[in-house]
């Protein structure tokens, strides 16, 4: 079941069970490194600066597995899959249950080095007052001032190397996770803006009504040209339509509305200059 379908009751038990699966997902990650030939114990300092280290054989190794040939409807290794992806919209054609394994290591990882940078953030259930925001049900890491999805780039980034696109190396991953601790601290433009998203999606007859954050178009016109160039190049999108600074209609017939929103999000939490 997807989170985004879930009563307040399943998701309570889905962070349950994901945070459960913390510490075995870390032990597995260190097997990997291992095993790819790196001193896992070096590696894994809990050092925020040693993420882009961790980060580059595991995106190196994803890039070489590229994607499974079953579909996910097909994939006998879904039941093993970390609950986050099993929960989570993943779509076709998608990584191997390696790529995810390695991704869900980094995730326990990523989440040893936040908390212990901050050690007032806490594990919650995603919650806004917009039903539908982007991280509502999910496990996050939250404060009074930011809420984050851990395997959300991760992943993104994943796809990203599955498909012979551009993922994010270690510098930009540890960018993102210093972001976050700053985010985290009340601190920096992403926490002054945390109660907004960055993007809303509207499903109308034959296409999507998409809204981007007032101050994205605003302060990043040049971004938003990019977001649509790339948008545009995706498998599946007909076309993208610019009516105003802010505002979209998206072409994408093979897409749901949670897709689409959770593509534009991730690609907006990427590329925006902070």
């Amino acid at each position: 079941m997807l989170y985004e379908w879930m009563t307040g009751s399943q998701a309570g038990d889905a962070l349950d069970e994901f945070l459960a699966e913390r510490a075995p997902a870390l032990q597995r990650l260190r097997s990997a490194l291992s095993g790819l030939g790196r001193d896992a114990d070096a590696l894994l300092d809990g050092s925020p600066e040693s993420v882009a280290s961790v980060w580059e054989p595991i995106t190196a190794r994803c890039a070489d597995l590229g994607t499974d040939p079953r579909s996910l409807e097909e994939d006998p290794t879904r039941p093993g899959w970390p609950s986050w992806a099993r929960h989570g919209k993943l779509v076709d054609p998608h990584p191997p249950a390696e790529s995810l394994a390695l991704v869900d290591g980094f995730v326990s990882y990523l989440a040893e080095v936040i908390t212990s940078a901050v050690p007032d953030a806490l594990w919650i259930v995603g919650e806004h007052r917009i039903s539908d925001y982007p991280t509502l049900n999910y496990p996050v890491l939250a404060s009074d001032s930011h809420q984050i999805f851990l395997p959300a780039l991760p992943l993104y980034s994943v796809y990203q190397s599955a498909h012979g696109r551009d993922p994010m190396g270690g510098p930009e991953m540890l960018a993102h996770v210093r972001r976050t601790i700053t985010a985290l601290r009340g601190e920096g433009p992403e926490s002054s803006v945390a109660e907004e998203p960055l993007v809303t999606v509207v499903a109308e007859v034959d296409c999507f009504d998409v809204g981007l954050r007032e101050d994205i178009a605003e302060q990043h016109p040049h971004l938003v040209e990019r977001l649509v160039a790339e948008l545009t190049d995706r498998d599946g999108v007909v076309s993208v339509y610019r009516y105003g600074p802010a505002a979209l209609v998206v072409d994408v017939p093979e897409w749901d509305e949670t897709r689409l929103r959770l593509w534009l999000t991730l690609w907006l939490q990427r590329h925006l200059p902070r």
